[in-house]
């Protein structure tokens, strides 16, 4: 399973991929038979569930101490170059070696925006660096950018997640004009560089991710007889506390998976990080 570097610092996605979006066309249904609408049932509001707990839980894991600095060699130092190439401050070969060109570009950047001038970048800097808002004009949404660590692949899946909640539901829809539930998992996955996950349910049980015994933040949890068909049927992000995030009739929500109907229907668990 194919896993990136990349993480997502907040609950949005970068302008790069919204600009993409225009150019995504919505694939025919046909394809998608065995996609599925899935159901609505044990649906509930952001305030009543627990993601303000796994976001807190993903600044936490931010501010814990990460430096990055002269010496490091490592694809977190190249998607740092890329981020700094975009914003202007690195203008050299993006080769993931932190040198004293980073080094400088880091300084620059350091004071442009207040922080202190060390060349290292540690968790103010990267903070800075990957929480930048920005207007989308058009359509007046907060955008964040992408940048790297993979260290908190589960609280970025969460993210991606969450920033399409009350995405309407579209039959074989997989962007965020529109989706259907497996739709739903491709595109989160696909957010988070993980992009050889099966279309249907049913082949995202059987051929992608390890089996787990019980879900974690940010694995999968799959749902048979949903509605008629063989195997797998609906499937959801896990989110703790016995919720989960799915395209249901409704579009994306929330949905409490202890209520009967979810336990009547639960099949398993996968994790789809390696």
């Amino acid at each position: 399973m194919a896993q990136s570097n990349q993480s997502v610092r907040k609950y949005v996605i970068s302008i790069a991929f919204v600009t993409s979006l225009i150019f995504t066309p919505i694939l025919s249904g046909k394809v998608f038979a065995n996609a599925g609408a899935g159901a609505s049932e044990g649906d509930i509001s952001i305030s009543e569930s627990n993601l303000s707990n796994v976001h807190e839980q993903e600044a936490a894991s931010l501010s814990e101490g990460t430096k990055i600095q002269q010496g490091d060699i490592s694809t977190t130092v190249e998607d740092i170059q890329k981020e700094l190439q975009e914003q202007g401050y690195y203008t050299y070969t993006i080769d993931g070696v932190f040198g004293p060109l980073t080094g400088q570009a880091v300084r620059d950047y350091q004071a442009d925006h207040q922080l202190q001038v060390d060349g290292i970048v540690g968790p103010n800097t990267l903070e800075t660096l990957v929480l930048q808002e920005m207007e989308f004009s058009g359509n007046n949404l907060t955008i964040t950018e992408f940048s790297s660590s993979d260290s908190n692949i589960p609280s970025d899946i969460v993210a991606v997640a969450k920033s399409v909640i009350g995405t309407p539901y579209v039959w074989g829809g997989t962007a965020t004009e529109g989706m259907d539930s497996s739709g739903f998992i491709n595109y989160v996955f696909h957010q988070v560089g993980i992009d050889d996950v099966s279309r249907t349910h049913r082949e995202m049980w059987e051929n992608n991710g390890n089996y787990v015994d019980h879900p974690s933040i940010g694995d999968v949890v799959f749902f048979e007889g949903t509605y008629d068909t063989e195997g797998a049927s609906h499937s959801g992000i896990y989110i703790g506390d016995n919720q989960m995030i799915h395209t249901g009739d409704d579009g994306v929500r929330v949905a409490d998976i202890s209520i009967a109907y979810w336990q009547e229907h639960y099949l398993g668990a996968k994790s789809f990080i390696e």
